[in-house]
C-alpha cells in the first residue's frame, strides 16, 4: 500500500504550480536533516550519527570555491534547496511565495524555476570569483554555503525590473514600489558585505539580483533566457509520462472574420488596459480575482 504523505507529495509535484513546488523541495530537504539532527542530539551525539550528519551536510552545501565545485558539482544546485536554521527556510519561503507570485501574474509560470536556478547560479559562481579573485576573500574559501537566499533575491529583482511602480502593502509601512523594496534588498547585501556578515551568502544574493535583472532585460528584448531548462524540463517529464496517447479528436473552429477578430483584440486590450490603470493607483491587490486571472491569461498569450 502507498504512503499517502509520499504521495500527496508526488501530487503536488506534478500538479502544483511551481511555487508550492520549489516550497514542497526546500521543506523536504530541511526535514531530512532536521531529523538527522534530532536523532543526532537524542543519542548524546554519537559519533556514527555525527558522521552521518556531516556527510549529509558537507554533499548538500556548496563549498566557496572552484576546487571544492569540481569535486562536488551537484553541490551548486543542492545547495539552493538546503536550510538548517527554522528562521532562514521560513523567510525565504515567505519571501519566495510573495515574489513569486506577482512574477508569475505578470509572465507565466514556467518561468519561475528556471529563474529561481539560474539565480542560485550566478549568485553562487559569482560569489566563488569574488572570493578567488579578492585578497580580502581568500580567508573565506571553501567555506560552505547553503539557502536559497540567491534564487528568492533574482526573483524579487527581476519582478521589481518588470513592474517598478507596482505597489507591495509591507507591514507596519503599507503599499511601497517594488522599485524601492528592490533597492532595499541590495542595499542591506551590500551594507552586509562591508561589515563582513555572512560575506558569501551577501555575494550570493547580489550575483542573484544580478542575474534577475539581465533575465528581464533580456525578456523584454523577446530573449528567454529559461527556454533552454523550461526544454529540459519537459523532456525529463515526457520520459516519465505513461498511458496511451489519446484518441480523442481535435475538433478546429471556424475561423473569425477580419471585423469579428478585431473587434474582439479591441476590446481585451481595453479590459486589460483598465485593469492596468486600476493596479496604477490602488496597487495589484486591489484587482479582484477574476481581473488577475484575465491579467495572468493575456501574459501568457504574449509569449
Amino acid at each position: 500500500m502507498a504512503n499517502p504523505i509520499i504521495e500527496d507529495f508526488k501530487s503536488k509535484m506534478r500538479n502544483g504550480n511551481p511555487i508550492s513546488r520549489l516550497i514542497l523541495i526546500n521543506v523536504a530537504v530541511f526535514l531530512f536533516v532536521s531529523v538527522f539532527r534530532i536523532i543526532s542530539f537524542l543519542s548524546g551525539e554519537s559519533s556514527m550519527i555525527v558522521a552521518i550528519e556531516d556527510f549529509i551536510k558537507s554533499n548538500l552545501a556548496l563549498p566557496l570555491s572552484f576546487q571544492g565545485l569540481i569535486l562536488k558539482p551537484w553541490t551548486l544546485i543542492t545547495y539552493m534547496f538546503t536550510h538548517f536554521s527554522l528562521i532562514h527556510i521560513f523567510w525565504n519561503l515567505i519571501t519566495l511565495y510573495w515574489f513569486g507570485d506577482l512574477f508569475i501574474n505578470y509572465t507565466n509560470s514556467k518561468k519561475l524555476i528556471p529563474l529561481y536556478l539560474l539565480g542560485g547560479i550566478a549568485g553562487a559562481l559569482i560569489a566563488i570569483a569574488l572570493f578567488t579573485l579578492i585578497p580580502q576573500f581568500q580567508v573565506y574559501l571553501g567555506a560552505p554555503m547553503i539557502g536559497a537566499s540567491a534564487g528568492v533575491t533574482a526573483i524579487i529583482v527581476a519582478t521589481a525590473t518588470l513592474i517598478p511602480n507596482v505597489n507591495m502593502n509591507m507591514l507596519f509601512i503599507g503599499p511601497v514600489k517594488l522599485l524601492y523594496v528592490a533597492l532595499f534588498v541590495i542595499f542591506i547585501d551590500i551594507l552586509n558585505v562591508a561589515s563582513y556578515d555572512n560575506v558569501g551568502g551577501n555575494l550570493s544574493h547580489l550575483g542573484g539580483a544580478l542575474m534577475g535583472f539581465i533575465f528581464i532585460i533580456q525578456y523584454k528584448k523577446g530573449n528567454d533566457l529559461s527556454k533552454g531548462i523550461t526544454k529540459f524540463f519537459d523532456w525529463i517529464t515526457g520520459i516519465f509520462k505513461s498511458g496511451p496517447k489519446s484518441k480523442m479528436k481535435v475538433a478546429y473552429k471556424r475561423k473569425v472574420s477580419d471585423e469579428d477578430y478585431n473587434y474582439n483584440k479591441k476590446m481585451e486590450q481595453e479590459t486589460i488596459d483598465k485593469i492596468l490603470d486600476k493596479i496604477s493607483k490602488s496597487g495589484y491587490e486591489s484587482l479582484s480575482k477574476t481581473e488577475k486571472e484575465i491579467l495572468f491569461k493575456a501574459s501568457g498569450k504574449k509569449k
